[in-house]
């Protein structure tokens, strides 16, 4: 091989050498980006994490008040069905005192 030759092999591979940093460099700038991309990620999924975590909790106080209000309604129904009954008895004595008092009453009422 002539000295032309020799130094021209040693330019191709002196350029293939160049193209495989320039490719090696590029590649780091590449892997760097991923790598930051994914911290980005990760301090994301942490703050996500941290998140469902508050609403978990704000969740179970919701439904402990939600089951306590659930008791006060049935309990309010129920006080409603006791009154109901109530009143339907009273109503139906004061008919009752009214119907069997009422010739009295007519007659105190007629004298008057």
């Amino acid at each position: 091989m002539s000295q032309t030759g020799v130094e021209r092999t040693l330019g191709i591979l002196l350029a293939k050498v160049e193209g495989i940093e320039k490719s090696i460099a590029l590649a780091d700038t590449q892997r760097a980006t991923v790598h930051r991309r994914l911290d980005e990620m990760v301090s994301e999924v942490g703050d996500l994490r941290a998140e469902v975590a508050t609403m978990k909790a704000d969740v179970k106080d919701s439904k402990t008040i939600t089951d306590e209000v659930k008791q006060w309604k049935q309990r309010g129904i129920g006080a409603l069905f006791v009154s109901g009954i109530a009143g339907s008895a009273f109503g139906a004595a004061a008919v009752g005192f009214v119907i069997y008092w009422w010739e009295s009453v007519l007659r105190v009422l007629r004298s008057a």
